[in-house]
C-alpha cells in the first residue's frame, strides 16, 4: 500500500498551528505592553493636561487596528489552519474504510470539506446491497500531487471520512 497521507503532514500542521497562535499571542502581548505604558503615562499626567488628548489619539486608533487585525487574522488565517489541523487529526485517529474500485477520472474542481480544499478522484465501485455500480468521489488534498492512475485501473484504497489515506494498484488497466 502506498501511503498518500503521511505522518509528516501532522507534524507540519501542528507546527503551523503553533506558529499561528504564537504570532497572535505575540502581537497581543506587544499591544498589552503598549496599552499599559500609555495607561501609566496617562495616570502620571496632571489634571486637564493637553497631553491627555495625545494619549487618546494614540491609543484609540491602535485599539481599532488590533480589533481589526484580530477579526481578520483569527477569522481567516487561524480558522483555516485550525480546520486543516483538525482534519489531519481525524485522518490519524478516525475509522478507516477499505474499498475497491475502477478509476475513472480526476475531478480538478475545488471542493471544500470541513473548511479544507480538495480535488476528487472518481471511482466506479460495486454496491453489494443494490447490486449495481455507482460513482464514488474520493477526496485528495489540493496541495498534494495527484496519484498516477490509468483509466479503468482497479485500485484498493483506504479512506477516512472519504479522504484518501492510502491506495494500492491491483492490476493494469483493461485495454480495449
Amino acid at each position: 500500500m502506498v501511503n498518500y497521507f503521511k505522518e509528516e503532514q501532522y507534524e507540519q500542521a501542528k507546527k503551523q498551528r503553533k506558529e499561528t497562535i504564537s504570532l497572535y499571542i505575540g502581537v497581543m502581548v506587544v499591544y498589552a505592553l503598549v496599552s499599559i505604558g500609555l495607561f501609566v503615562w496617562y495616570t502620571t499626567l496632571p489634571y486637564m493636561s493637553p497631553t491627555i488628548n495625545t494619549i487618546k489619539w494614540i491609543h484609540y486608533p491602535l485599539t481599532a487596528i488590533i480589533v481589526l487585525f484580530s477579526f481578520i487574522y483569527l477569522g481567516i488565517k487561524y480558522k483555516r489552519v485550525n480546520r486543516y489541523y483538525k482534519l489531519i487529526v481525524n485522518l490519524m485517529t478516525g475509522l478507516r474504510e477499505t474499498s475497491t474500485g475502477s478509476f475513472i477520472e480526476v475531478d480538478e474542481s475545488l471542493q471544500e470539506k470541513d473548511g479544507v480544499d480538495f480535488k476528487a478522484l472518481i471511482f466506479l465501485e460495486w454496491n453489494k446491497f443494490k447490486n449495481d455500480f455507482f460513482e464514488r468521489k474520493v477526496l485528495i488534498f489540493d496541495e498534494l500531487e495527484v496519484p498516477e492512475f490509468k483509466e479503468n485501473q482497479n485500485v484498493r484504497y483506504v479512506t477516512q471520512g472519504n479522504v484518501l489515506v492510502s491506495y494500492e494498484i491491483l492490476d493494469l488497466p483493461v485495454e480495449e
